[in-house]
């Protein structure tokens, strides 16, 4: 992704940027966008598939954003091992921190309407 931005920017003249803003525009631009999908598919009719489509759009969303952040924290000004190290580092970091977070906060709503439910 970041070669492809790299050669569209080219070609349209923006020749300017440094590493880092080409590796932090490609990972905005490779999360993929369910919109389309999920306007052709029905809720009501297909809820499992809506379900899934659209928790896939919220994950390639959200593992946009930590690979932002993470291209965002690093210091591109001396490149070497630990700096693909430390990129790495941090990626896994808030993937596995933030996937926690939305267990944890899913996990008792779930329940809860669960055991009202059965009631």
């Amino acid at each position: 992704m970041v070669q492809g931005v790299f050669l569209l920017f080219k070609r349209i003249g923006v020749t300017s940027l440094k590493l880092e803003d080409y590796l932090a525009i490609g990972a905005i631009l490779s999360a993929t966008d369910s919109v389309c999908t999920l306007q052709v598919l029905n809720q009501d009719e297909t809820p499992l598939l809506y379900s899934v489509v659209f928790g896939e759009g919220v994950v390639n969303d959200a593992t946009s954003i930590v690979l932002f952040n993470a291209v965002q924290s690093l210091d591109f000004s001396n490149i070497d091992v630990m700096t693909a190290l430390k990129l790495l580092g941090t990626f896994l970091y808030l993937f596995f921190t933030s996937t926690a977070l939305g267990i944890a906060v899913s996990y008792y709503p779930g329940t809860v309407l669960v055991i009202e439910d059965v009631d």
